[in-house]
């Protein structure tokens, strides 16, 4: 049936209103004031499709073909590629293969592109080599192309996409393309390999196969020959893209600078460091060309960063300033400590002087101000008072590091357990008037606390001794290990380490570590500063500290049993009396006992010195107290005689017989024209010393005090090698039981006395206490 449908004429509309409205009307609108509006009822026609307004560019369908194809062929691929996706007609007339002199056109305007590989085709080529989007997933800027496999994959495809070689890779390694992965493993592209193993499998018993085998290996060998010429390609246009946008920012760079010296910050653009170089800031570093309108949006940010500029230059030249009175200062200080040669005190360095209230006041004087060396006459006055107080400042340092020790060592003792007592420990203790209270094997110890009157008498004394922690090596391990408790530890690794050499007052106040670190400064500025600088590997001067000294307990004893070895009182021997003393010692716990005399035997001597170091390296701490022998009389003539022959010994071949045994105590020596300065050198022998005035200062005949010193530090020295001892002595002492007389071996064998050119150390064993002691000679 027809629709039913009605047109009735509608009042017009003066003012009044019908008595019913009409049904399913439609309002026009009023036109001449007398229209009628037309009811109009639905009609079963469909809605007209809503159509889009046609852009400008519409009319370009209508074109001839030649004269699109010569306006497409002045574009270049990735345009044509873009084009052809815009529209389904677009599409449809480049897509076809009689546009192909388009494709060829547009790739021709891309500089020394290689023509398209014969299997692909050239829209293939145009987005394999120009559009950076994943082949697998779409995802936008994959910038690099794997040209041996012809894919284009971003990194989290590649993980799923690309397989690694297997155990059946020579069946098809010359089949499928293949790229390189990480650590040199063959990736192959997964559907290519699929592909592969498909056709194989269809054609396996037939006369295909093969075929298909030399079809494959032709097209993967000319895809790898057609690779290596689109790899160097892409390379020469990714340096020639480098290139363009470094041209870019050079020439934002130099528009930027010139509109900055227009108003006025020319010469401050002169002056910039390359760390602050203008390249760097990244309103300048930015590819994009320099207009008016960009300038005027980053003006006021390069006009803030030039007054930040201008403050870091006014601060550098003020540091240059500074820099130049403290040499000026330092030739001062340096001038006073020549006039004071020898030593006979701890000076102070050119850190610690810098550091003087009076120096610190004259070198930072304003800017204006000139400073010249008359600016310090006040100063060089005022030298000894301002020395004198600055030795108070640090002895009153050392003092509470001592007080700090003591404070560690008593509540480590407090807490320590001793199964086996301890007379030396308990006579020490008592010594200080402290009861011991023993509650089974726990020993609690409570020390007093001295004060700093007991602490200055204590110091100076013999039994005193401190270490170094950076003389003393901690063999790769963390934290101090300078604790009896890894003596164990240390004797499984081969052998004990190396320990600093003790330190006495008042010479430990010139030791050199106490005044040097051996590290690189962070501050750039600072290695130019005369006060930190010295041109030694990893060494800056740092301020006087006690921060790497300690007092060792361990070796406190030691010096106690070699001080009451020498007749001497330990609560009151200071470290100068026994230097004074110059005793030598035996040590009776290192007999060697002659194979062909029965109460006679050779034992090494030593100074008081090398004697607590020898105890300390060669004697377990938890075993008895090393026994010592004075010399006297015809034992100390012969020491020194056997001394005399083993240092002409080692002179005249100039070589060490064995690897701890050193040159005598005599590289003390220091420059005096070096002293203070960046080139200054550690301590030289007397030889050495000649030469390098001879060489450095064209001095051939040098003059103690003028032109070289004796390092305060003497008689301890710098060097922390550790020398066994300075000679030896025969003793008639009668033999212990336990070790076998002349004659006879161990264990009921006989010794052979003819074979005395054997090495003797196989006719005795350590753990049968054939000498007492550690080997004569250490392990290293």
């Amino acid at each position: 049936m027809r629709p039913r449908s009605s047109v009735a004429q509608a009042p017009v509309d003066n003012g009044k209103k019908s008595r019913k409205p009409p049904k399913k009307r439609a309002r026009g609108s009023n036109v001449d004031g007398n229209q009628q509006n037309v009811e109009v009822f639905k009609s079963g026609a469909k809605r007209a499709k809503w159509q889009p307004r046609p852009g400008k560019l519409a009319a370009l369908m209508n074109l001839p073909l030649d004269v699109l194809f010569e306006i497409f062929g002045h574009l270049n691929p990735l345009d044509i590629l873009r084009l052809a996706r815009t529209t389904k007609e677009f599409r449809r007339v480049l897509m076809h293969r009689s546009s192909m002199s388009v494709w060829k056109n547009a790739r021709d305007n891309v500089p020394n592109m290689p023509d398209c590989p014969p299997f692909w085709t050239e829209p293939h080529y145009a987005n394999l080599a120009f559009d950076p989007h994943c082949h697998e997933c779409g995802a936008p800027g994959v910038r690099n192309v794997d040209w041996r496999i012809g894919r284009r994959i971003c990194a989290k495809c590649s993980k799923t996409c690309m397989v690694d070689a297997y155990h059946g890779e020579s069946v098809i390694s010359g089949l499928v393309p293949s790229k390189y992965g990480k650590r040199g493993r063959l990736l192959f592209y997964r559907k290519d390999v699929e592909e592969v193993q498909k056709n194989l499998h269809v054609f396996t018993g037939s006369d295909r196969l093969e075929a298909y085998r030399e079809e494959r290996r032709a097209f993967v060998k000319e895809m790898e020959t057609q690779a290596k010429a689109l790899e160097a390609w892409a390379a020469s246009q990714a340096k020639d893209r480098s290139d363009q946008l470094e041209d870019a920012r050079r020439d934002r760079k130099t528009a930027i600078i010139e509109r900055l010296t227009e108003i006025g910050w020319g010469d401050e653009i002169e002056h910039i460091p390359y760390t602050d170089d203008l390249g760097h800031h990244k309103l300048v570093k930015q590819p994009t060309r320099l207009t008016d309108r960009i300038w005027n949006n980053i003006k006021n940010d390069m006009i803030k960063y030039m007054e930040e500029m201008r403050a870091r230059r006014l601060e550098r030249e003020r540091k240059a300033l500074l820099i130049a009175r403290k040499r000026i200062a330092i030739d001062v200080l340096r001038s006073y400590k020549i006039d004071h040669l020898p030593f006979t005190d701890v000076m102070p360095e050119p850190v610690d002087f810098c550091s003087f209230p009076e120096v610190i006041e004259i070198v930072g004087l304003p800017t204006e101000t000139e400073v010249t060396e008359a600016s310090f006459a006040d100063v060089a006055s005022r030298m000894g008072d301002l020395v004198h107080s600055w030795r108070t400042r640090i002895h009153s340092q050392l003092r509470a590091r001592v007080k700090d020790n003591l404070l560690l060592s008593g509540k480590r003792r407090a807490c320590a357990e001793r199964v086996m007592q301890d007379p030396l420990y308990e006579e020490y203790v008592e010594s200080l008037g402290v009861i011991i209270d023993v509650k089974g094997k726990k020993k609690e110890v409570s020390l007093p606390v001295p004060d700093d009157a007991e602490i200055d008498q204590m110091i100076p004394l013999a039994t005193t001794v401190f270490r170094c922690k950076t003389c003393t090596p901690s063999i790769g391990l963390p934290g101090d290990l300078s604790d009896s408790e890894y003596d164990d530890f240390l004797d499984i690794l081969g052998g004990r380490r190396s320990r600093s050499i003790p330190l006495f007052y008042p010479k430990v106040m010139g030791h050199c570590c106490l005044t040097r670190s051996r590290t690189l400064p962070w501050d750039y500025f600072a290695t130019d500063d005369p006060n930190f600088r010295i041109d030694f590997p990893m060494s800056t001067r740092t301020k006087w500290n006690t921060h790497l000294l300690q007092v060792d307990e361990e070796a406190s004893k030691a010096a106690r049993t070699v001080v009451e070895a020498c007749g001497e009182d330990p609560l009151i021997t200071t470290a100068t009396k026994m230097d004074e003393l110059d005793a030598r010692l035996a040590c009776l716990d290192c007999m060697r006992w002659s194979k062909h005399e029965v109460n006679q035997g050779e034992v090494p001597v030593f100074t008081w010195r090398s004697a607590v170091q020898h105890r300390m390296r060669e004697h377990r701490p938890d075993r008895q107290p090393a026994k010592w022998k004075k010399l006297e009389g015809e034992l100390l003539e012969e020491s020194n005689r056997n001394a005399r022959e083993m240092h002409k010994f080692i002179h005249i071949f100039d070589f060490q017989p064995f690897p701890d045994i050193t040159q005598p105590a005599s590289i003390i020596w220091l420059c005096a024209h070096c002293m203070d300065l960046p080139q200054e050198r550690e301590c030289y022998e007397f030889g050495k010393m000649k030469n390098h005035l001879s060489t450095s200062h064209d001095i051939e005949e040098p003059v103690e005090d003028r032109d070289y010193y004796r390092d305060y530090e003497a008689p301890q020295g710098r060097r922390p090698d550790f020398k066994p001892s300075d000679s030896t002595v025969t003793l008639q002492m009668e033999r212990p039981p336990h070790v076998p007389l002349p004659g006879h071996g161990f264990f009921g064998f006989d010794e052979d006395d003819e074979d005395d050119d054997e090495d003797d150390y196989g006719d005795y064993d350590d753990e049968d206490d054939f000498f007492f002691g550690d080997s004569f000679f250490p392990l290293f």
